[in-house]
């Protein structure tokens, strides 16, 4: 159904399509097929997510790794028929620095009891038990008190969103600022927080996941300098 969706909206000249593509430890076998599929429809715009809710094992790092080595290929086949790279998470990036959580700063939420975040996942925010954040430090207030006090509110909260950067994140091991891939990486830290950890702190297989990628995106961008 979702094949024959896509080729009816892909001839609509007035619908600019982009797909993303959710993968889990059990279907990451499946990346590099489900992305030359879509690119086989004719879909120039896409890319994948990786979920991180559920731990990775070394076997799923393996077979992600094994996967990413097939995707290359792909994407190299592909720059040498069309001259671009359609998995936006391979692109060059336009801009040196270090990813930032943007709520807050270029985007709101309103939830249906009318209750004013800095992005639509803090509402559902629960802080590992020994996290020293709490979800008031998130949290604009009711809608019509944010609108009639906004020019208070809006500076004391959202510099805790400010604070929500890859330099001030860090692993088991290490502090985040001090990775050689700090420019490359970034992390949602809702996204953490609902693996159980605090936010800000990344797990161990997250930080591989998204060593593997970036490492991946290196030879990518290689081999197509060749080409």
């Amino acid at each position: 159904m979702i094949v024959q969706n896509i080729k009816k909206v892909l001839c609509r000249q007035n619908i600019n399509l982009e797909i993303n593509s959710v993968f889990t430890p059990k279907t990451v076998d499946k990346i590099s097929d489900s992305i030359q599929l879509i690119l086989d429809l004719g879909v120039d715009h896409l890319h994948f997510s990786l979920s991180i809710i559920n731990p990775w094992r070394k076997s799923d790092l393996n077979r992600l790794q094994e996967e990413m080595n097939q995707l290359k290929t792909v994407l190299v086949n592909r720059y040498k028929i069309k001259g671009d790279i359609p998995l936006a998470d391979f692109n060059p990036k336009k801009h040196k620095g270090f990813f930032y959580c943007s709520a807050g700063q270029d985007r709101m939420a309103v939830t249906p009891d009318e209750k004013v975040w800095g992005c639509f996942l803090f509402p559902d925010y629960k802080p590992h038990s020994q996290s020293p954040h709490k979800p008031s430090e998130y949290f604009f207030g009711d809608l019509d008190k944010f609108i009639k006090n906004h020019e208070e509110i809006y500076p004391r909260i959202s510099s805790n969103y400010k604070k929500l950067s890859m330099d001030r994140f860090k692993t088991p091991h290490m502090d985040c600022f001090l990775c050689p891939y700090l420019e490359e990486c970034g992390v949602c830290p809702v996204n953490i927080s609902f693996t159980g950890y605090p936010m800000g702190e990344i797990p161990d297989y997250v930080c591989r996941i998204h060593k593997i990628k970036i490492q991946m995106k290196e030879e990518l961008l290689k081999e197509i300098e060749k080409i």
